[in-house]
């Protein structure tokens, strides 16, 4: 990464830290409290020996009041570090959250084909771990960094006003820990971003098998998982431990330099003791407390080093997201959902993905309002894309839609989805009562609209079995509901938003025969009146649609009712005997 784009780097995160300039700021000046309190007491102590040892007699109040002294102080350091401490917890919560609230937005935003390409363990585990070492970075970074900065400026102060030439000998290994940070820094990010990747990497498989549980277990898949957790768990201890072996040396070096300041300070004040009488105990004594609070605070800083590289390393991975260009976007004029449909066309559409696979070629076709067409074909030949395209989910490469004779990508993107009802093979379901899952399709829906739903989706009455009915807790992707439950209770969420537009693919492709009854039962009463897209592999499904549309390879090949398909004799034809056979088998 280039000095520049680092910079940027610090910058946006630093940006998120003074969005609360209020309570930096008292940290800051808490801190700065601290520290000049700090750096007051050697002076304290200096003036407390000196009294005791230059006198003739000893004093037991100086030292009672110097005691006193010097506790006061401490005590009052550490009531305003915990002042300082409460304020910038509560800095850190709400920079959290403001980070991982950009994110959320951003991911709620972004397009499908985002998360076709990355693995949502790894999307999860910037928007908690990285957030959290970006958090560290900027707040405990500046804090701490703020603190020793202050910390070296008025112990230097004070040491050169003590004695210049003991304060030179604190700086001589100064040079050479600056360097080793410096270098460290540079190598730091790298292993720390290796680190963040490997740790995605391992979030991903732990959702993915939460996820896969079942297939798991009935596969005795548990070896075989073990085996993948500890391959990747290996890698990430391998990069965890190269990242923190610099630090192992950086850490000791920086210590043992230190240290040899303190041995120099020691062996030229005992000299300074010896042959001029004014320099005494107490400003040796005091020279020395002023020496580690010089190191102290140096140390600190070349730690801060591994905050800040780890905590750039997760920037980067968090503002890659943030930084993820939305390909599809709203018109800068939209317009909204045309109020009569009259008819959807597709006009020589071809799509194809990044990597220049085309799945759709030249394909035109229109749905008449109130009309329902189904798309036909096998796997793979554009059906769920030709869908996809109609509710904008990836804008086409060439050609055009139109609903109402207005341009799909001119429909206000949030109104068009809200004028389609989406009904899939893969049914989604929010851990949360019956109720509240659909009334995600209309909030003002009342009891009886709910229940109304639930009859024409044939569901009525296992919902009726369910411990408390329709407020009952359905789990996690509806893992407590059977697939075909899952399918009718989508299918009741798609009659309770009543679009105009209906979109169903593969809704009964997961079932068994008999509760494919009960779906196609529901399904004749969603698409009643309504204009409706099919996607289905089931005769049963499309025999009855209005026009059907027979895809291959991404092509529109036959198109007609299913009387006049199967007269042709053609591939819809021989695709309806393949149907008839597996039922018969």
């Amino acid at each position: 990464m280039k000095s520049k784009e680092k910079k940027q780097v610090i910058r946006r995160i630093s940006k998120y830290l003074f969005e609360h300039k209020v309570l930096f700021a008292i940290t800051l000046l808490l801190a700065f409290l601290m520290t000049g309190l700090s750096i007051c007491v050697p002076t304290v102590i200096q003036e407390v020996l000196d009294n005791i040892f230059q006198s003739d007699s000893f004093e037991n109040d100086v030292l009672m009041y110097g005691i006193l002294l010097i506790g006061t102080m401490f005590l009052a350091k550490e009531i305003l570090n915990c002042l300082r401490i409460r304020v910038n917890n509560k800095l850190e919560q709400k920079v959290i959250f403001k980070i991982r609230k950009d994110l959320h937005d951003k991911l709620l935003d972004l397009p499908i084909s985002f998360y076709d390409r990355r693995k949502s363990g790894e999307i999860a585990s910037r928007v908690v771990e990285d957030v959290q070492n970006v958090e560290r970075a900027i707040l405990d970074g500046t804090e701490q960094g703020v603190i020793a900065l202050l910390t070296i400026t008025g112990v230097t102060s004070m040491m050169f006003l003590q004695e210049p030439r003991l304060a030179v000998l604190v700086f001589l290994p100064l040079p050479i820990l600056v360097i080793l940070g410096l270098n460290y820094a540079k190598v730091s990010k790298k292993n720390w971003k290796a680190v963040r990747e490997a740790s995605g990497e391992l979030n991903s498989l732990l959702v993915e098998d939460i996820q896969g549980n079942r297939l798991i277990q009935a596969f005795a898949l548990k070896s075989r998982e073990r085996g993948r957790f500890d391959q990747i768990g290996r890698i990430l201890e391998k990069r965890s431990l190269e990242a923190m072996y610099r630090w192992s040396i950086q850490g000791p070096g920086a210590s043992f330099l230190s240290s040899m300041g303190i041995l120099a300070v020691v062996g030229m004040g005992a000299y300074l003791l010896q042959h001029e009488p004014s320099f005494t105990s107490g400003k040796f004594f005091a020279f020395l407390l002023y020496a580690n609070y010089f190191y102290e605070p140096v140390r600190q800083l070349v730690s801060i080093n591994n905050l800040v590289a780890a905590g750039k390393a997760s920037g980067e991975r968090v503002f890659e997201i943030l930084d993820t260009s939305n390909e599809i976007i709203n018109h800068s004029q939209p317009i909204s959902f045309p109020s009569n449909i009259e008819n959807i066309e597709f006009k020589n559409v071809s799509f194809s993905y990044d990597d220049g696979n085309t799945i759709i070629q030249d394909l035109s076709f229109s749905i008449p309002e109130g009309s329902t067409t189904a798309l036909v074909g096998a796997t793979g030949a554009g059906k769920s894309t030709t869908a996809n395209l109609l509710l904008r989910y990836y804008d086409i490469t060439s050609g055009s839609i139109t609903i109402g004779g207005e341009s799909l990508d001119r429909i206000d993107l949030t109104n068009l989805r809200q004028n389609i009802g989406l009904v899939s093979q893969d049914p989604f379901l929010f851990d949360a009562t019956v109720r509240d899952n659909l009334l995600l399709a209309d909030p003002n829906a009342t009891n009886e609209d709910i229940w109304n739903a639930l009859e024409m989706a044939s569901a009525k009455n296992f919902v009726q079995r369910l411990p408390s009915q329709e407020n009952t807790m359905i789990g996690e992707r509806g893992i407590r509901l059977s697939m075909g439950e899952k399918q009718r209770l989508t299918l009741a969420r798609a009659l309770l938003k009543n679009p105009p537009l209906l979109v169903l693919d593969e809704a009964t492709a997961s079932v068994d025969v008999e509760t494919e009854r009960f779906i196609q039962k529901a399904l004749d009463n969603l698409i009643i009146g309504r204009t409706t897209l099919i996607i289905a592999h089931r005769l049963s499904t499309i025999r009855n649609a209005d026009q059907i549309l027979f895809l291959e390879n991404g092509r529109l090949i036959e198109r007609g009712n299913h009387a006049q398909l199967l007269s042709l004799n053609g591939k819809y034809s021989r695709f309806c005997k393949y149907q008839e056979n597996l039922v018969e088998a």
